[in-house]
């Protein structure tokens, strides 16, 4: 199981996968708290839990200009972006000037990125991997995502309810800080050869291949419907279900999201 760790790439993808995602997760709920605290709006909650995922509507243009300039370059340069704007809702909490309208603005600005990251990896894997270890260098980055949703769940939650919101966004921050230099190490295959194709047409030959394989069009229908359909609830909704059914405080919303992500990690 350890053994994709042989590669060196790999040693600075792990650790910089993982603290991004803790990063994400703390920062879902510290949001989600927030806004739900301030406005008591179910609404605006929804409204922040899918502007984080805005970018889901543009993760084919990622991959496209991925393709162009090398994901490694692509995936460091979000991360810097995710450190910049973290900073930023950090510099507004400790100043006090902090208001629903900011969490929009930045929600929805990382938004555009965040979907993008865990393709990138991805590829980032299969372009750095052996192929005999290959199945197991996913296995154990998928483990990065699931380990982040329990402990970023407990320490975002939970962080905010000891130490409150401007130290838990602090060391939301220095998370991305240290996912953007670690990604630094990250080998990447060299930029493909310009291509004289318009990016529409890179994008409609994409879509063409996989409505031609029913191999893939079978996950990718399925995939579609449980984000559409599933996801929205949980991770949006969560926060109302722990503040106002259960009662629960920051603290059981942790165990709440920790709970539902357990599944998956082992």
């Amino acid at each position: 199981m350890a053994s994709p760790f042989a590669v060196r790439s790999f040693r600075f993808q792990w650790p910089a996968d993982l603290v991004t995602s803790w990063a994400f997760e703390m920062e879902a709920l510290i949001l989600g708290w927030y806004i739900l605290s301030v406005t008591g709006s179910v609404q605006q909650l929804v409204i922040v839990g899918a502007l984080v995922w805005l970018g889901s509507l543009f993760s084919p243009f990622f991959g496209i200009v991925g393709d162009r300039i090398g994901h490694r370059t692509l995936l460091c340069a979000t991360r810097a972006v995710y450190a910049a704007l973290a900073a930023v809702l950090t510099a507004l909490t400790f100043s006090d000037a902090l208001a629903p309208w900011h969490v929009f603005v930045i929600a929805g600005l990382g938004g555009l990125l965040r979907p993008s990251d865990n393709v990138m990896r991805h590829v980032l894997v299969g372009q750095t991997m052996p192929p005999g270890m290959l199945l197991r260098a996913l296995g154990i980055s998928r483990t990065t995502t699931d380990m982040a949703r329990v402990v970023g769940a407990l320490t975002g939650a939970g962080g905010v309810a000891l130490v409150g919101m401007g130290p838990a966004y602090a060391a939301v921050t220095a998370m991305y800080v240290a996912a953007f230099l670690l990604s630094l190490g990250v080998a990447g295959a060299p930029p493909a050869p310009e291509k004289k194709a318009h990016p529409l047409a890179d994008l409609r030959e994409a879509f063409e291949y996989v409505w031609r394989k029913p191999d893939l069009l079978g996950p990718f229908t399925l995939a579609f419907l449980v984000n559409l359909l599933a996801y929205p609830f949980v991770l949006g909704l969560l926060p109302y279900v722990a503040k106002e059914v259960f009662a629960a405080g920051q603290a059981g919303l942790g165990y709440l999201a920790a709970a539902f992500w357990s599944g998956a990690l082992a």
